[in-house]
C-alpha cells in the first residue's frame, strides 16, 4: 500500500494539473468565439463597403437614365416641331425631380444600412471584447479553484497524519 504522504502528492499534482487544463479550455474557447465576433465586424465592415459602391452605382445609373429621358424627349420635341419650352420644359422639370427623389432614396437607404452595419461591427467587437475578458476571468477562477483543492488535500493529508500521531 502506498504511504499518504505519496498519495496526497499525487492528488494535490493531479488536481493542480487538471485546474490548469481546465483554465486552458477556457481560455481557448473564449479566444475561439472572440475571434468569431471579429469576423463578424470584418463582414460587416465589407458589407458597408460593398452597400456603398452599390449605392454610388445605382446613383450613377439614375442620373444615366435621366440624361437618356431628357434625350428622348428632347429628340421627340424637335421632331414634331416643339421648342424646349412650355410642357416639353415641364416633363424635363419632372422627369428631374423624380431622378433627384430616387437619388436621396438611394442615399438614405445607403445611409441606414450603413449606421446598421456600423452598429453590427461595433456590438460584434464589443461581445470579442467580452469573451476574451470573460475567458480570463474563467481561467483565473479555475486555477484559483484547483488551488484552493489543492491546499484542501494537504490540508486534510497533514491533519489525518497529526491525528494518527496524537
Amino acid at each position: 500500500m502506498c504511504h499518504p504522504a505519496i498519495l496526497t502528492a499525487v492528488s494535490v499534482a493531479g488536481t493542480l494539473a487538471g485546474g490548469a487544463v481546465q483554465a486552458r479550455g477556457i481560455r481557448q474557447q473564449a479566444d475561439a468565439e472572440a475571434q468569431a465576433e471579429e469576423r463578424r465586424a470584418q463582414l460587416a465592415d465589407r458589407q458597408k463597403d460593398v452597400n456603398r459602391t452599390q449605392a454610388s452605382f445605382e446613383r450613377k445609373r439614375t442620373l444615366e437614365r435621366l440624361d437618356r429621358v431628357l434625350g428622348n424627349n428632347r429628340a421627340a420635341g424637335a421632331e414634331r416641331g416643339l421648342s424646349e419650352t412650355g410642357s416639353l420644359t415641364d416633363i424635363a422639370d419632372d422627369n428631374a425631380y423624380e431622378a433627384a427623389q430616387d437619388i436621396e432614396a438611394i442615399r438614405y437607404r445607403a445611409e441606414g444600412e450603413g449606421d446598421t452595419l456600423d452598429f453590427e461591427a461595433r456590438a460584434a467587437r464589443e461581445r470579442a471584447r467580452s469573451q476574451r475578458r470573460a475567458g480570463r476571468i474563467g481561467a483565473t477562477g479555475a486555477i484559483l479553484g484547483s488551488i484552493t483543492g489543492a491546499a484542501t488535500t494537504l490540508g486534510n493529508g497533514f491533519y489525518s497524519s497529526v491525528s494518527k500521531i496524537g
